[in-house]
């Protein structure tokens, strides 16, 4: 039995979150340091803060939850989607300082303080989404009442300016350093798949696992040489954080040489992009994000509908979208592109996470569908 220290009071200060001069909120900041700046937002999930908090792709963002209520179920060693906690901060309405939950092992507070992040709470987070929803996602500061008193409005909003934003940041080149890629071939089962790490979730490797699947990771620094040598049966492009623009350019001469050998190929999210972004495809900053776990998507060749989960501030576009890639899913909110694949070699992919983590289970079908993809081309 798991001992909680729930009798830990948090050691929070007054603090202010700061949008831009016109909207301010008050409210209490819980970090070890005096302020943070990153690029604001929101996600409307309802449960699974802590998968969400540790999945790379928000790194270098605070996530405003929208459901009132964060922290109630505590943190457990089961529940991570990678090492540690790689969204800069979260920003919630009420920060539950108890865990009661029969699985949790640690109070949640303490974990984020453990884990260097912060929480901004005892604010309207509903506001802070219409704020974010209205006029776009940018990069705000989180800050101690101490540090907003000093420097004042003026010299805060300019350090926010001065900041680089995600398409200026390099963010994947940073995070591939801190990334524990194994070289080695984990598992000793049927498919093997070259698996590109950007940043992936635990639970996407624990679903190719579960489908007689081995991998060995490579991160962006690949040789398709390496990978063509090792005669893989499948090719995989994770989810991550950062512009796909980026990330694509610094990849793309290795990235059309492994897809010129049309090695049955799988991407989720930014990987998605990326492979889309390879077909001559275009993508762009979306003015809102898809953040949640409830999203309806439509699979355009069986007409059935998929609730699903998703974390994407980039959109690929369906202008001028290339004729040898077919459409296949799309978002019921705003109608953009959802999945597409390839017309003339094994290829697909999806902008959703099939895996959740947290989320619902719809889409885990598309794991099975890569399978066949392998055992075809085996054949």
């Amino acid at each position: 039995m798991t001992v909680l220290d729930n009798k830990t009071k948090l050691n929070y200060q007054n603090g202010y979150l700061i949008y831009n001069k016109k909207y301010i909120f008050k409210g209490k900041f819980l970090s070890k340091d005096q302020f943070k700046i990153a690029e604001i937002c929101f996600n409307t999930s309802m449960t699974g803060y802590q998968e969400i908090l540790t999945d790379p792709s928000y790194k270098s963002q605070f996530i405003n939850f929208t459901f009132p209520l964060i922290g109630i179920v505590g943190c457990n060693n089961e529940d991570y989607e990678s090492w540690k906690i790689h969204a800069s901060g979260l920003i919630c309405n009420e920060l539950f300082e108890l865990s009661s939950n029969w699985r949790a092992q640690k109070n949640f507070t303490n974990w984020i303080i453990s884990q260097n992040s912060c929480a901004f709470f005892d604010l309207d987070t509903r506001a802070v989404t219409k704020i974010v929803r209205n006029f776009g996602p940018k990069n705000i500061m989180l800050c101690s009442e101490e540090y907003f008193e000093n420097k004042g409005i003026e010299q805060i909003c300019k350090q926010i300016d001065q900041s680089l934003s995600l398409e200026e940041n390099d963010v994947i080149k940073d995070f591939t350093s801190e990334l524990n890629i194994e070289k080695q071939e984990i598992g000793k089962k049927k498919y093997s798949i070259a698996f590109l790490n950007f940043g992936a979730k635990d639970n996407i490797k624990k679903n190719l696992y579960s489908r007689n699947c081995k991998i060995e990771e490579f991160d962006m620094n690949f040789k398709a040489e390496d990978i063509i040598n090792k005669n893989f049966d499948g090719f995989f492009l994770s989810n991550g954080p950062g512009d796909p623009k980026k990330v694509y350019e610094n990849i793309k001469p290795e990235l059309n040489k492994l897809l010129n050998k049309k090695i049955p190929t799988f991407g989720i999210c930014l990987g998605h992009q990326i492979l889309s972004l390879a077909f001559n495809a275009s993508t762009a900053r979306m003015e809102k994000g898809h953040r949640g776990g409830n999203h309806p998507v439509k699979n355009l060749e069986t007409n059935k509908v998929e609730i699903t989960s998703q974390n994407h501030g980039f959109v690929v576009l369906d202008e001028n979208f290339p004729s040898n890639l077919q459409i296949t899913h799309k978002s019921l909110f705003d109608k953009t592109i959802d999945g597409m694949k390839a017309n003339d070699q094994p290829l697909f992919s999806v902008q959703y996470h099939p895996e959740s983590s947290p989320g619902p289970h719809d889409s885990r079908y598309l794991f099975d569908e890569f399978i066949n993809l392998m055992e075809k081309n085996a054949g």
